[in-house]
């Protein structure tokens, strides 16, 4: 088996599951792992009317929560996240985003009112909280996990995942699934290929080109690099947009990329480019340790 990466297995988890508390402690507070924080910024992309809806029926699920004094254990993240900015695509639903970033300390620095005063820690179990350290005990906001992909394979790993990518690596997956087939593994696989320029979130279905629900990340360490993507016949740039270009249309794609010096995109050869299948002996191997 290929040289094993520091920690083992996948960490796409369930959802809701937090370690039982111990006598004095919260559920949350005594999960959380102190450790160097290493991600610059989340991205959060979905259909804008899927982001907007999403806050609505989170905010009564977290007030469910509270009146049933489970907010100790689990608060939907989604409750916060109100769209940054939306894109409008003729003959094509439009595209909203939600950008969280952070200083070196977890800190959100970008947002206002609520997102403004929580901090990113991760769990023993490898979850991403938002956290409120104002309250006691504090409130904890899980929005996405810290995966560890597959034993052995450092491609696309560790990486920042939704509990959507849960589903997309594993069989059974359908391909013509709305949310697409372009998830956390085939962000990072872009982000840490250094000759890769930009980050192309490109789903591919028989119903064409288009912009699903993904998660995206980047740390301190890595070059900015943009986020593009087709959706429909338009091609959009999402965030980190060269030198002088505000996030919007690229109106002539072949033009842009001669601009910046960059290789046209590509559609791959399939989608997801690395779901499970494609490495079931080292996750055989590591099952049966």
């Amino acid at each position: 088996m290929k040289n094993q990466i520091a920690i083992y297995g996948m960490a796409i988890l369930a959802l809701a599951f937090v370690p039982p508390p111990t006598a004095g402690a919260s559920p949350v507070s005594r999960s959380w792992i102190e450790r160097r924080w290493e991600i610059r910024y989340v991205l959060l992309v979905d259909e804008a009317s899927t982001l907007r809806s999403g806050v609505v029926q989170s905010r009564k699920f977290n007030s469910q929560q509270r009146a049933q004094g489970k907010h100790k254990d689990y608060l939907s993240a989604r409750a916060l996240f109100v769209p940054n900015a939306t894109f409008f695509v003729p003959n094509a639903r439009e595209i909203g985003i939600v950008l969280l970033t952070f200083d070196s300390k977890g800190e959100v620095n970008n947002q206002k009112g609520l997102l403004g005063k929580l901090t990113a820690k991760i769990t023993r179990l490898y979850e991403l909280d938002l956290v409120r350290t104002q309250t006691d005990p504090p409130e904890a906001y899980h929005f996405a996990y810290w995966a560890q992909g597959i034993p052995g394979d450092v491609t696309f790993s560790p990486a920042v995942c939704s509990s959507e990518d849960n589903r997309r690596y594993v069989a059974g997956w359908d391909v013509e699934n709305y949310i697409g087939n372009f998830g956390c593994r085939e962000w990072t696989a872009q982000l840490y290929d250094r000759d890769q320029p930009y980050i192309d979130v490109t789903s591919y279905a028989s119903r064409g080109a288009y912009i699903g629900a993904l998660t995206g990340w980047s740390r301190f360490e890595d070059p900015p690099k943009p986020v593009i993507g087709r959706h429909g016949k338009t091609w959009l740039c999402l965030h980190e947009c060269p030198p002088g270009e505000k996030p919007g249309v690229i109106p002539d794609i072949r033009a842009w990329t001669t601009k910046h010096g960059f290789p046209m995109p590509t559609r791959p050869s399939k989608q997801p480019l690395y779901p499970n299948a494609d490495y079931m002996d080292d996750l055989n191997e590591f099952w049966q340790q």
